[in-house]
């Protein structure tokens, strides 16, 4: 059986099962969130994921498997074509609590993520949006509403919608706001989710992508 004709959930369901995972983890976003926005640099777990814990999807240290999303523009890309540049990738669905929660900390700590040499894409969940580009423009209008209404187009921050199958190569259970960090060579060296609530680890780490081996090094001298 092909990658595509995989079976998923239905969206309904998916987005009943995704609120009751949302509604969990919002409360930790909700007591964590002015403290990572404030640059503190929160380290807390969520109740799912650890900070260096490994959500459902590829395997941390593997090769980042490849697929296309669809950009702005209208033009599709590819995963491949990130080589080369450190890139932290993260999947969000509409009507997830914490993704619209994690936008506006990523837009705050954009500036550190860049140094440390990261480009962010936020991708659309397959599913979750339109399929192509007018899956991208609900998701930027679902980035603008959680930034009430402040750009979220910004060098080094990327949006694009996911195709099927990449969903499902990163995200197959369909878990809203996980991230992805992968390595200049292609390799996925961090996994995690919840960016409001993780972001103090997710900077350490971003710091030692170019030049630590294993994701398990650069946790530990970095955490």
């Amino acid at each position: 059986m092909s990658v595509d004709a995989a079976p998923t959930r239905t969206v309904a369901g998916r987005r009943r099962w995704r609120w009751a995972f949302a509604a969990g983890i919002v409360i930790v976003a909700a007591g964590l969130g002015a403290h990572a926005l404030a640059g503190t640099g929160s380290t807390a777990t969520n109740p799912t994921i650890e900070p260096g814990g490994s959500p459902p999807g590829s395997a941390t240290g593997a090769l980042a498997p490849n697929g296309t999303f669809t950009i702005p523009s209208g033009t599709t890309a590819t995963i491949d074509s990130l080589r080369g540049r450190p890139t932290m990738v993260r999947f969000v669905a509409g009507g997830c609590a914490s993704c619209a929660a994690s936008i506006p900390a990523v837009a705050t700590h954009l500036d550190q993520l860049r140094a440390a040499g990261l480009t962010v894409l936020t991708l659309g969940l397959y599913g979750d949006f339109a399929p192509g580009v007018q899956g991208v423009t609900q998701l930027l209008s679902f980035g603008q509403e959680a930034t009430l209404g402040k750009p979220v187009t910004r060098p080094g921050w990327e949006w694009g919608m996911a195709s099927k199958r990449l969903s499902l190569a990163y995200d197959p259970a369909g878990i809203p706001d996980l991230y992805v960090l992968i390595g200049p060579r292609g390799h996925i060296r961090y996994r995690n989710s919840v960016p409001v609530s993780t972001m103090g680890t997710l900077l350490s780490v971003a710091k030692h992508l170019e030049t630590h081996g294993s994701p398990t090094a650069a946790l530990k001298s970095c955490c």
